[in-house]
């Protein structure tokens, strides 16, 4: 219980309050004043802090929570490939590559010859062609019939694979004698050695994203205003939008990266945002990242002045180390089903060069004053991360730096024992280990498979454990997370994908609110409700600790506030 004796703006009355404080107390009252809390408590003692102006708002006895904390994800990146800039290829509405192709046919029909479609959100996992063929992926020649004269590029579920058709590759000058990338793979006919339209990871995916048209400051801001609509309808109040920054003409940002950074300024400063804003930057070509990139593009980057810490900040580099295990590029000890580890996705001839040049690129940004964020899915490549941060904070002495691994879906025991000593977090995301669970068994077998996106152990390690969705790579229900990380139920199947690693309820919640707020090195402004702290809430239709589990991802977000504001009703 808190308490004030300010008179209040707001009062949230007659409420189950859960406020993730440190003990996870329930209350059944709030008071906010000038977008702040300034008193938790019983019903009687906040309703002392009534005035005669102050608007009194009755719950009839509903939940309210922090608003969540997404702490990762892509937002320039999800409202872009949103309608009407891009096509909606996610499951279920596309099942098949049929469904593909006809969701371009129909759009080729209507837009001029020339103009490009863009598509993203295809899953090899759903695709009733792909489901039992590790092999089969949409190709151009799935595509050419029905879009001769307008070049496309059809993005998957994950980023890591596109599919180009034949006026693309023309457009990108890319023949049979156009050498292959130095890194990731442009797909090759193996009869022919055409190029079939796959590119698999970010540095292939350059040979044609160059000529793909940027989006216009209008248009970033449209995707902007899509993705913070789409976030407050879930609840969601803050968000890490984890890759922006300079070089490349990508989906994911690059170019368009620092561009974003500008209009996020501008409607901060025009009051048009309406969640709260950490930005990851991302240096060089589509994360194929060099030493050289890193410190030009950091020493380089010139940033808004003025920004407000309560809605954009700036305070992490985000690398990649490795890729995803559906294509086989995540860096693994043990092999993948039919061979191969993956690799390090940093320039090197060798393992221990790509090795030592993710290390120095570590060492540099924290060297910087950077927190670093770094993209790790394989085991070895998590250790890999971790050893990099281990030296940096050895090196370079400085604070509580809070570097993170994100995704860490292979990290050991051994990796959470020393992650804990060094106050490393790792940044899951449950929702998609549902999504690709079945899946997974075909490259990494039926028991790495289970074990994937380990909650259970990291907490148990005592790891700070964060929640996200990868937007859009998922969507953005953090409900949905909590129900996955709880339940483990793989999408396909419907079978639990190891039990031993479920956690509670509680322990989830705290994922999506209080742990992201750590991560974002504001757990003492927010992620929980309690005085002193910013009024980000949300108002749950059902009690999200009572009803079963299995339908926690069907509670819907009926009210959203951002600094006492409400910025979404149902």
């Amino acid at each position: 219980m808190s308490t004030s004796t300010s008179i209040a703006d707001l009062i949230i009355t007659n409420a189950k309050v859960v406020t993730v404080d440190k003990n996870f107390s329930i209350q059944q009252a709030i008071a906010v004043k000038d977008g702040w809390i300034i008193a938790v408590g019983s019903q009687d003692e906040i309703n002392a802090l009534m005035g005669p102006s102050t608007k009194v708002l009755d719950l009839k006895g509903k939940t309210i929570l922090p608003g969540a904390n997404d702490t990762h994800m892509h937002g320039v990146y999800y409202g872009s490939t949103r309608p009407p800039l891009c096509l909606n290829l996610t499951y279920p509405g596309t099942k098949s590559i049929t469904d593909m192709v006809e969701q371009v046919r129909k759009e080729a029909e209507k837009i001029p010859a020339g103009k490009w479609i863009k598509g993203f959100g295809w899953d090899q996992g759903f695709l009733d062609e792909c489901k039992h063929d590790t092999s089969r992926l949409p190709r151009r020649s799935d595509f050419d019939a029905v879009s001769p004269d307008n070049p496309i590029v059809l993005v998957d579920f994950s980023a890591h694979i596109a599919v180009v058709n034949s006026k693309a590759l023309e457009l990108a000058g890319i023949t049979k004698d156009t050498p292959d990338p130095g890194e990731g793979v442009m797909e090759r006919d193996p009869g022919t050695g055409e190029p079939t339209g796959v590119f698999i990871e970010f540095p292939a995916q350059a040979m044609v994203m160059g000529v793909v048209p940027l989006l216009s400051d209008d248009e970033i801001e449209l995707a902007i205003r899509t993705v913070q609509h789409e976030l407050n309808k879930n609840g969601i109040t803050s968000y890490t939008d984890a890759s922006l920054g300079v070089g490349g003409n990508t989906l994911m940002g690059g170019a368009m990266g620092a561009r974003a950074i500008d209009i996020y300024k501008k409607m901060q400063d025009e009051g048009k945002l309406s969640a709260r804003v950490s930005i990851g930057l991302l240096m060089g070509d589509y994360g194929a990242l060099s030493y050289d990139d890193v410190k030009k593009g950091l020493e380089e980057l010139v940033l808004p002045d003025n920004m407000d810490p309560y809605w954009v900040r700036i305070p992490m580099l985000k690398v990649f180390a490795d890729g995803v295990p559906m294509v086989k590029t995540a860096w693994l000890w043990e092999d993948y089903i039919g061979g191969g580890h993956g690799a390090l996705s940093v320039p090197g001839a060798t393992e221990e060069e790509r090795y030592d040049h993710l290390i120095r690129i570590i060492g540099l940004a924290h060297s910087m004053g950077y927190q670093v964020g770094v993209h790790a899915i394989g085991d070895r490549a998590s250790d890999a991360a971790l050893d990099g941060f281990i030296k940096a904070m050895h090196d370079f002495p400085r604070g509580d730096p809070r570097h993170y691994v994100i995704h860490g879906d292979f990290v050991t025991k051994e990796w959470a024992r020393r992650a804990a000593k060094y106050r490393v977090s790792v940044a899951m995301q449950p929702t998609i280990g549902a999504q690709i669970a079945d899946i997974e068994e075909l490259f990494v077998g039926v028991e790495r498979a289970a074990y994937e996106w380990p909650t259970r152990m990291v907490l148990d390690a005592g790891v700070m454990l964060t929640g996200g969705s990868d937007t859009p790579i998922t969507y953005p229900n953090w409900l949905t997370g909590v129900q996955d990380a709880v339940l483990r139920i793989a999408w396909g199947s419907g079978k639990v994908s190891g039990p031993d690693q479920c956690i509670t309820v509680e322990e989830a919640i705290r994922m999506y609110t209080i742990n992201g707020a750590w991560q974002d090195r504001m757990e003492h402004i927010k992620g929980s409700i309690e005085a002193g702290k910013l009024a980000d809430l949300q108002v749950l239709s059902d009690d999200i600790l009572s009803v079963d589990p299995h339908d926690i991802g069907k509670i819907q977000v009926e009210t959203t506030f951002v600094g006492g504001k409400i910025v979404y009703e149902a």
